[in-house]
């Protein structure tokens, strides 16, 4: 099946995701005796869903909006090198064929797409947030990690099963339903397009609606990009023990002169935002930093075609992905674009300066795993009016630490129109021993845990890493406040929000810096 075979208004059948129907996913036995049994689920974990026996795919192009953006805490460390940014999309109508059978609904019915990239290899200033729009290139994959299964059974019985593998062995197994997802995981560009805010888009000059997009294009795609990490391997000891890290083979740079980053030029719309009487429109780039894989960055071109007349005036971008740079071929590019009306007449912005000063810890969440390391820190991520960031500062977070404060540096300095709210969010977790698996490979972990090679040391190490995997990172809970005009919650002091499980204090300072009303 190739990636336009089915009609714009159906869906992909999950069950062609299985090794049998043709696909890269394999299924568990129904039965497991053996930790080792689910390894099948992850053997690979991800395999696209055109020509799903190699891991190579052409990228496909969605378009939609964003239902949902969080980070995991639940990603299998063996194929990731850190937890994955998850963002649910729904797919507008023309890219809804992207979807499986398997895939989860929004609560208006839709279908969602989930995009996925490790939050080491995308930074948080291009993360989606809850309304934005998005455009997003990558690979299209089935999660071969969730089959979620409906039971069949076994031809002229009523034994359940699976697969044909499933006892006795040969017989076809009838009627079992797979509801594998299908993703973009990972994507190789981003475009996260944000309505609604402000910006100077002028060297001096007072605020103006702006549209703004985030855009990202790396071939760093973590585990679920590589393809040691996701090629299927024959044996169980080629399962523990491939050696793909430190990640080296990044499949957006695969095959070489043929490579889906450089095989593809990426392209979106930014639109100008609704301004009564806006005059000399404007794009305005603010460069970031090019990725690069061990090379020399090598930042792509822009090409801008202004559409300005008629109903929807917007901006053609398309980062030149296929064209070389002065002889070398673009590693990447990023940058953030504003859009918007050098000439805005009455369009008065609050310009207000968020601080994040820091947390009382309530609650270390640092529990004793007997026979597992519960390593120190906290992860925190801040989300204010769809602007994320993730915050530093708490990596010495442990047992003792409850009933301290913990400064971290995280500020936003944003412009918004006055009828629109403030909102601050906060997420935040304690490290679990889960955190050290990742970006090693199983059997790397099995020595760690006293496995020396000896059969008799294997199952020891194997509870203890089973204990570790289970040694989840803990929810210190979130924080999620809004303030509306005239205040804004502007303070002289600080203000202080405890976290919806209790585990902490989100400490903060919202300033007024200027009006430019």
């Amino acid at each position: 099946m190739s990636a336009g075979a089915a009609a714009a208004d159906s869906t992909v059948d999950s069950n062609t995701a299985l090794s049998s129907n043709g696909g890269g996913c394999y299924a568990p036995p129904i039965s497991q005796t053996s930790p080792f049994d689910q390894l099948a689920a992850v053997n690979p974990e991800w395999a696209p869903v055109v020509n799903g026996a190699s891991p190579l795919s052409s990228p496909i192009l969605v378009h939609g909006s964003v239902v949902d953006s969080h980070i995991s805490q639940l990603d299998f460390p063996a194929g990731h090198v850190r937890f994955d940014q998850n963002t649910d999309i729904s797919l507008d109508p023309a890219d809804a064929h992207f979807l499986a059978t398997g895939n989860l609904s929004s609560a208006e019915g839709r279908g969602l797409l989930e995009l996925e990239w490790e939050t080491g290899s995308y930074p948080s200033w291009a993360w989606a947030g809850e309304g934005d729009r998005i455009v997003a290139l990558g690979r299209w994959i089935f999660d071969c990690g969730h089959p979620d299964p409906t039971p069949g059974h076994k031809s002229g019985s009523a034994v359940p099963c699976l697969t044909a593998d499933d006892p006795p062995a040969g017989v076809a197994c009838v009627g079992a339903v797979f509801n594998y997802r299908s993703e973009m995981h990972p994507p190789q560009a981003v475009a996260v397009i944000r309505s609604g805010g402000g910006a100077t888009i002028r060297d001096a000059g007072r605020a103006v609606p702006v549209t703004r997009a985030d855009v990202f294009v790396s071939a760093d795609g973590g585990g679920a990009g590589d393809a040691c990490v996701v090629t299927h391997k024959s044996s169980l000891p080629a399962i523990l023990g491939a050696p793909c890290f430190p990640l080296s083979a990044p499949l957006a740079l695969v095959p070489p002169g043929a490579a889906p980053l450089n095989s593809t030029d990426f392209t979106f719309n930014v639109p100008l935002p609704e301004v009564r009487g806006g005059r000399q429109p404007v794009l305005r780039v603010l460069t970031r930093t090019t990725p690069a894989l061990g090379t020399t960055p090598v930042p792509a071109r822009l090409q801008v075609t202004p559409h300005l007349d008629g109903a929807d005036p917007h901006y053609e971008v398309t980062v030149k992905m296929t064209e070389a740079v002065e002889g070398r071929m673009p590693t990447g590019f990023a940058a953030t674009l504003l859009a918007g009306w050098q000439q805005a007449p009455a369009s008065p912005m609050v310009h207000l300066r968020v601080t994040i000063d820091g947390i009382v810890v309530n609650n270390a969440l640092k529990p004793v795993v007997p026979g597992v390391p519960t390593p120190a820190g906290w992860k925190m991520q801040t989300n204010v009016n769809n602007d994320w960031q993730e915050i530093g500062g708490l990596d010495l977070v442990a047992a003792g630490s409850a009933g301290l404060f913990i400064p971290t540096s995280g500020a936003y300095d944003l412009f918004m129109p006055r009828s629109t709210p403030l909102n601050i969010h906060a997420d935040a977790a304690s490290a679990g021993c889960v955190d050290t698996l990742f970006g090693h490979s199983l059997l790397e972990d099995l020595f760690r845990f006293g496995f020396t090679g000896n059969p008799s040391t294997l199952p020891g190490a194997l509870q203890l890493g089973l204990t570790c995997l289970s040694a989840t990172e803990l929810d210190a809970g979130s924080i999620d406040v809004t303030y509306t005009a005239p205040g804004f919650g502007v303070s002289d002091t600080p203000i202080q929000v405890m976290s919806s499980t209790g585990a902490f204090q989100l400490r903060f300072r919202i300033e007024r810096v200027e009006d430019g009303g």
